[in-house]
């Protein structure tokens, strides 16, 4: 069966998702439109290149139609570039919107079988549950930010040390670059915990006050605290140019809080066997991308105004890296590459709040706003918001998991994997301690760097004595009791995959949908 709901078949696509249209004739070389093209042949055929790798070619056969063809063209091509995109809504100017049809009844009861497991972390109560499944002692929930105040990228609340109050956290904020203040992400069975944070504001000039409030965030009574630097990883315009080439390959021409995200979310993925199930991976998403404010809307090139520099598909990225996994390791995911497909197809859909907005705060203040807009339908051709009759009716943006909007329940069910969900983890039992720190663990902090730890001297701190690095090896860093990585084996349910270049495939149900015969 074909999807439902906001798009009604195979052939639908939304204005955003629409990467470039290519007009062809047997008579004339294929041109490229834009909304100032101007045509100078009938078009026998239109080729649509979509941004998730769908190549969609619509023929007009020359009994009658032609005309029709030119004015299809033209409209299409005005329309994805005059229409107000994703983000431009989040700012006050008109946008996209829901289609007002009600979903059928059944449809309802999937969305919400789909949404009730999966925490939003919209609430005070959704990071209580969360945390409290992790077992970390000596965490707690934070409202600082509940009126994006501090913060505004971050979310309303953040996981902080129980002995760090809000008093001064406060004074924390201004250290760090956008203000994004380290907060825990994960915490590990084991005792070892993983935050995520900008880098050190240039101009960070902390007092003693302020220093102690730093360190007793940043260190307490954890142990070692290890730095891993983004910079090493790709930047976002290795990302983009890589995405370009794949995207050349694959539909050719007819004859910094993004990298973080990127590392806590695979960390995570690779040691917690909850972060591998359907409702846990929905979870992690929307904790550490959606919650924690990457924008979607500019690294997804979702906004026309905004310069090629700043479009980098980080978030396809790590779902490629998940489909490496999920081929690597199929009996440990409760998921399946259709969910993947589904979830990266969606990416690119004006219709959901996960990808619609830059951070929460955005989404706050456009969750009831109607936005008024046009629907083109080959069918049907322009419609009124409302239908036929006119009359726009309250649509609020769903988030991506209501998969009832797009998917039936029969699709829904090729989602999960049940030879291969795993259970859910089992947190530390309440007040069950971490092993005890090594005698001046606590001020210890090293950093990652090409395979390497080093002392790493906080930027308030003097120049530390001279050590030689401890390169990280996967017999070193596990065979020794008490180590940086915790007890002498790996726990179970921790996946160690091949990185090697002939270990690494081409998604090609993904990037070779363009090209069926390729598959």
């Amino acid at each position: 069966p074909g999807s439902r709901g906001l798009l009604h078949s195979e052939d639908e696509v939304a204005l955003p998702c629409i990467h470039k249209l290519v007009a062809a004739s047997s008579f004339s070389k294929p041109k490229v439109l834009t909304a100032t093209s101007t045509l100078k042949f009938i078009p026998e055929e239109l080729a649509v290149f979509c941004r998730d790798f769908r190549l969609l070619h619509f023929s007009f056969p020359g009994n009658g139609l032609a005309p029709q063809a030119f004015r299809v063209a033209n409209a299409i091509a005005q329309a994805r570039e005059a229409a107000a995109w994703l983000g431009d809504a989040a700012e006050g100017h008109r946008g996209w919107s829901c289609p007002d049809e009600a979903p059928p009844e059944e449809e309802e009861e999937d969305e919400e079988e789909g949404l009730s497991s999966t925490l939003l972390f919209e609430s005070l109560w959704d990071w209580e549950k969360e945390l409290q499944r992790l077992g970390a002692v000596g965490w707690r929930v934070s409202a600082v930010n509940e009126r994006f105040d501090m913060a505004p990228s971050l979310p309303q609340y953040l996981w902080v040390p129980s002995g760090l109050l809000d008093h001064d956290l406060k004074r924390t904020f201004a250290h760090f670059q956008e203000r994004r203040v380290p907060r825990l992400c994960w915490h590990h069975p084991a005792g070892g915990d993983l935050l995520r944070a900008a880098s050190f504001h240039p101009a960070s000039e902390p007092g003693s006050e302020d220093v102690r409030c730093l360190e007793m965030l940043l260190l307490g009574d954890r142990g070692p605290c290890v730095l891993a630097d983004t910079a090493e990883l790709p930047t976002l315009a290795d990302i983009q140019l890589a995405h370009l080439r794949l995207q050349a390959l694959c539909l050719p021409e007819p004859s910094d809080r993004d990298l973080n995200c990127l590392l806590a979310s695979l960390v995570q993925l690779l040691g917690d066997p909850h972060a591998r199930s359907l409702p846990g991976f929905q979870s992690l998403v929307q904790r550490e991308w959606v919650a924690a404010g990457h924008p979607f809307p500019r690294r997804l090139g979702l906004l026309r105004r905004d310069s090629p520099r700043e479009e980098a598909p980080v978030f396809l990225l790590f779902l490629d890296c998940t489909w490496q996994l999920l081929w690597q390791f199929p009996a440990d995911f409760g998921f399946t590459e259709a969910f993947l497909l589904a979830l990266h197809d969606s990416s690119f859909s004006p219709y959901f709040s996960t990808f619609r907005f830059s951070c929460q705060r955005q989404r706050g203040h456009s969750s009831t706003s109607q936005l008024p807009s046009h629907a083109y339908r080959p069918m049907g051709g322009w419609q009124e918001p409302g239908g036929p009759g006119g009359g726009p009716g309250p649509c609020p943006f769903p988030p991506v998991w209501a998969w009832g909007r797009r998917y039936s329940r029969q699709q829904q069910q090729r989602f999960r994997n049940p030879a291969g969900a795993p259970g859910p983890a089992e947190p530390l039992a309440p007040g069950t301690p971490a092993e005890p720190c090594p005698r001046g663990g606590s001020r210890l902090v090293l950093t990652l760097a090409k395979g390497s730890l080093c002392p790493q001297p906080l930027p308030w701190w003097g120049r530390p004595p001279l050590r030689p690095p401890h390169r990280v090896s996967p017999p070193e860093s596990q065979g020794r009791p008490g180590g940086l990585l915790g007890s002498c084996h790996p726990r179970p349910g921790l996946l160690l995959p091949c990185t090697a270049g002939p270990c690494i495939r081409l998604w090609h149900r993904c990037y070779l949908r363009g090209l069926p015969q390729e598959q």
